[in-house]
């Protein structure tokens, strides 16, 4: 089964996919909006299908056969620029009992689903550590607005778009709106193709302004849940 769902608030995002999990279902894998969650048949042994999984990437593991229960899934948001880093993190979490379901080391967002029943049912000892994700994912976004802010006032600095003038004014060919008939429209029809690449380019830098907009509400959102959690 797949859903397409798009979150800022992890704690919603964990809620939602814990909810679908409770119906018989097990998360696979999640990208770009996009979850994969695989039907589980009545009465399967999750705690045994999930440690085998496990067991198969980290021989070292212990394979334990228990009662039946839900393969919770818990969200942190690390992302990191060695991939040793990335496997010591991943690492840490297996020897916890927390087996990583997807997620990259670039891209942040990292799901982990709960492989037996004698773990934690959260994968943070406390509130501050919990509510750090927060801070982190306030700080990514923090670093997109620093990046796009700046390249909007380049664009809008050294390129001069006829925003305040109609659209004629996107077509350089001198004398054009004083012919007529078929001189005309082979004329415009000439002129066309680049206009619309001058338009194109004029709505450019309103594009970046958007996103730097975006992006610094990103920002300022996660920071308020950040603060929000830490006064739990």
């Amino acid at each position: 089964m797949t859903k397409f769902k798009l979150f800022l608030n992890i704690d919603k995002e964990e809620a939602w996919i814990n909810s679908i999990i409770t119906q018989g279902y097990r998360l696979k894998n999640v990208s770009w909006g996009q979850y994969v969650f695989e039907e589980l048949p009545p009465g399967a042994n999750v705690e045994n299908e999930v440690s085998e999984t496990a067991q198969a990437e980290n021989p070292h593991s212990e394979s334990r056969n228990t009662e039946p229960f839900l393969p919770l899934v818990r969200m942190d948001f690390r992302i990191f620029s060695k991939k040793e880093d990335f496997i010591d993190y991943l690492t840490l979490f297996e020897d916890y009992g927390w087996h990583h379901v997807a997620g990259k080391k670039s891209e942040g967002n990292q799901y982990f689903e709960r492989m037996r029943s004698d773990c934690l049912e959260e994968i943070f000892s406390d509130s501050p550590s919990k509510a750090a994700r927060y801070r982190r994912i306030s700080s990514n976004w923090l670093m997109m607005f620093a990046l796009y802010l700046p390249l909007f006032i380049i664009y809008w600095n050294n390129f001069h778009f006829p925003f305040h003038s109609g659209w004629k004014d996107f077509f350089y060919t001198p004398g054009l709106w004083e012919l007529s008939g078929s001189k005309f429209l082979l004329a415009f029809l000439f002129e066309m193709p680049f206009a619309l690449g001058r338009m194109v380019g004029g709505i450019f830098p309103l594009m970046l302004l958007v996103l730097a907009i975006g992006y610094g509400y990103f920002s300022l959102k996660t920071l308020y849940w950040y603060r929000k959690e830490t006064k739990r």
